[in-house]
């Protein structure tokens, strides 16, 4: 990403990495940090207010065979001095082969706390191939 890591959406960018590579390597407690629970869901028709991370990376590894995620392109598409919207465009979940399993993007709602910026909301799309 080319914000500097100095400016509002450079720190927003910065702690969607630390996400990025705590659901990667199954670090609930990073992913955990980087959330504002309660944390806003939006399913298939329905917004949930959950206290707990949705999704838990082992458990998909375990499921899909998921390895890892591959050709993510992501941006900060607005921000102000306590909000910002980080959308993920595309990415493509693969095998340990390389072999895609799905294709996923998702929207993220970020609230800005006296610890950091921290994802209060998450919208997820996801097309299986």
């Amino acid at each position: 990403m080319s914000e500097s890591t100095n400016s509002p959406s450079g720190e927003v960018v910065q702690a969607y990495e630390r996400y990025l590579q705590a659901f990667l390597t199954d670090d609930i407690e990073t992913i955990n940090s980087l959330v504002s629970y309660p944390l806003a869901y939006v399913g298939e028709g329905v917004v949930t207010l959950i206290d707990e991370f949705p999704v838990r990376p082992s458990v998909l590894r375990e499921k899909t065979g998921w390895s890892d995620t591959i050709n993510m392109s992501y941006k900060v598409v607005g921000i102000s001095d306590t909000k910002a919207h980080l959308i993920l465009e595309s990415g493509t979940r693969v095998r340990d082969d390389g072999a895609p399993i799905e294709d996923i993007n998702a929207f993220y709602a970020w609230t800005k706390t006296k610890n950091g910026w921290k994802i209060y909301a998450i919208s997820d799309v996801r097309i299986l191939r």
